[in-house]
């Protein structure tokens, strides 16, 4: 029981900081205006993509979407992804966040972590392309997921439905 709060606490403080990450990007985007991934001197790209967004539009959008379509498509055999091999039985499943902040680069970098693999967590990014004079996002792409080799979640699959369960934000995907 004791295990389970601590992991319930431990998402809740993720939570707040990707809270805390949002109200503090615009530091970040002034210090990285030379980044590719930006428009000249006015808002970021990243500005665009997320601006307005709340706790749940963080837990339930289209980088994660795409994400899910990807993993999808890649259980189906739509789409071979050597680095993936290893870990074909763990990503069988459904997932959960466990981290999504912007990408310095360019869109959302999510963490997840699988029910089938829970003390595991892999690092995807996902791209998404700006109609700079429209100002909204036109389309999305996967760019990278791997396996986070040094990292462990210490929770089991057991916990994260618990956690999954009181809170309605997190979300199986």
């Amino acid at each position: 029981m004791r295990r389970i709060i601590l992991s319930f606490m431990c998402l809740i403080l993720m939570s707040a900081c990707v809270m805390k990450h949002r109200n503090s990007q615009q530091n970040v985007n002034d210090s990285t205006k030379n980044v590719q991934d930006t428009i000249g001197e006015g808002k970021s790209l990243n500005d665009i993509r997320f601006e307005g967004w709340d706790r749940h539009d963080w837990m339930d959008n289209n980088y994660i979407r795409t994400l899910r379509a990807y993993l999808d498509e890649y259980n189906s055999g739509k789409v071979d992804d050597p680095g993936l091999e290893p870990y074909k039985d763990m990503i069988k499943g459904k997932f959960v966040i466990y981290d999504i902040n912007p990408y310095l680069l360019g869109g959302a970098f999510i963490r997840i972590t699988f029910l089938d693999a829970p003390d595991r967590v892999f690092d995807c990014w996902v791209y998404s392309n700006v109609d700079e004079e429209n100002e909204v996002v036109e389309s999305y792409e996967l760019r990278s997921i791997m396996i986070e080799e040094d990292e462990n979640t210490e929770m089991s699959k057991e916990e994260i439905l618990h956690i999954v369960k009181m809170d309605p934000d997190i979300k199986l995907w």
